[in-house]
């Protein structure tokens, strides 16, 4: 056999060590659309004591007070906090970083309607600490306290109400580039926060087509009938070197 056609079987059988690519959707019913439209697959959680919650909301009227909203985007379901009086409100889901990142990125459509006036944005989630009307989304972690804003609970803020904005916006898609926080914490546990508090007047904030896109590399080791092949790879190389001139 010539070295030319070893070194064309080495370079087959090395082929079935290159990397592959892969991606994948990290979380479940993004669209609030599973078995016609529920919250399944997310966590609600509720400050005791207050008003309200996080609802499965369609059409164009709020799921609580009917207050109006424009339609979910896509297709016909989203989630949408409305209450009756002061509250604190948080929707979690918790997912797992793969081991290997390459891209990964958060996509979510965005809905708020602020009836208190203005932002207001103590460092509290709590609605008993007064005045506070604001929202914001947020990576933490798995251990943490839902309502937290603890320094070391909170891995990355994607986005936060602020003074001075407008007190009505979207559905607006908004989106982030979380590769490098992935691949500071590979294979952990983590969980993506939408959060909502209002102790001044009614606050709708909607969520809807939430995806996190995730695109991650692993070595595929060679199937056992491609090992002779490497060893012919092998045996190229050395022939190589022993042909090549001193």
């Amino acid at each position: 056999m010539s070295v030319r056609k070893i070194t064309m079987l080495a370079l087959s059988a090395l082929s079935f060590c290159a990397a592959t690519v892969q991606a994948s959707e990290l979380l479940v019913n993004g669209g609030f659309e599973n078995g016609g439209g529920s919250l399944s697959g997310w966590v609600v959680a509720d400050q005791a004591g207050g008003s309200g919650s996080w609802f499965l909301q369609s059409g164009t009227g709020s799921p609580l007070n009917g207050f109006s909203v424009p339609a979910p985007p896509g297709p016909t379901h989203a989630a949408m906090t409305d209450q009756g009086g002061p509250g604190s409100h948080v929707l979690l889901q918790s997912f797992v970083v793969p081991t290997i990142v390459t891209s990964a990125i958060l996509n979510f459509d965005y809905f708020i309607s602020n009836q208190g006036g203005a932002f207001i944005t103590p460092g509290s989630l709590d609605f008993a600490v007064a005045p506070n009307q604001q929202a914001r989304v947020d990576i933490i972690t798995a251990g943490a306290d839902p309502f937290s804003l603890a320094v070391g609970d909170i891995l990355a803020n994607i986005y936060q109400t602020q003074v001075g904005d407008p007190l009505v916006s979207g559905y607006n898609t908004i989106n982030a580039n979380l590769t490098a926080l992935f691949a500071a914490h590979a294979g952990e546990t983590l969980v993506l926060r939408f959060s909502e508090v209002d102790n001044q007047l009614f606050f709708n904030n909607g969520v809807d087509n939430v995806s996190l896109d995730v695109t991650g590399s692993s070595t595929t080791l060679p199937e056992p009938g491609t090992l002779p092949l490497l060893g012919l790879a092998v045996v190229g190389v050395g022939l190589l070197r022993r042909r090549k001139p001193a």
